[in-house]
């Protein structure tokens, strides 16, 4: 088992909440579309940004490291529990660690907004 831990603070990321160029780097469309689609656009951000890091941290690995932000796509329940989208590429990963099952987790209070990531 490995974990994966972020932390961000929710107001760091309003300089980016409407650029479309940094939106499209780090965000697939329907990230995108579900992030505008909420009432609070820069928790949404904060909160899928911040999962998409503790995946990577979960894997060991940092941005530019292979797996990029953009690979993880972080997609929601009807009942709104976030869960990690496996594409090709994600799947390579996943079976270098020999991983059965990635579980994601999101959390916001105040100012911050915290992810944490178990692969199995």
């Amino acid at each position: 088992m490995q974990t994966g831990i972020d932390i961000v603070k929710i107001d760091r990321l309003s300089k980016y909440q409407n650029d479309e160029k940094f939106l499209n780097k780090y965000f697939s469309k329907a990230e995108i579309e579900y992030i505008k689609s909420k009432q609070n656009v820069l928790q949404t951000l904060a909160g899928l940004y911040a999962c998409k890091e503790a995946v990577l941290k979960a894997f060991g690995i940092g941005i530019g490291a292979g797996l990029d932000l953009k690979d993880i796509l972080i997609n929601h329940n009807k009942n709104g529990m976030p869960f990690v989208e496996i594409d090709a590429k994600f799947q390579y990963y996943l079976n270098c660690i020999n991983c059965k099952e990635i579980s994601v987790s999101i959390s916001h209070d105040g100012e911050y907004v915290i992810a944490n990531c178990v692969i199995m």
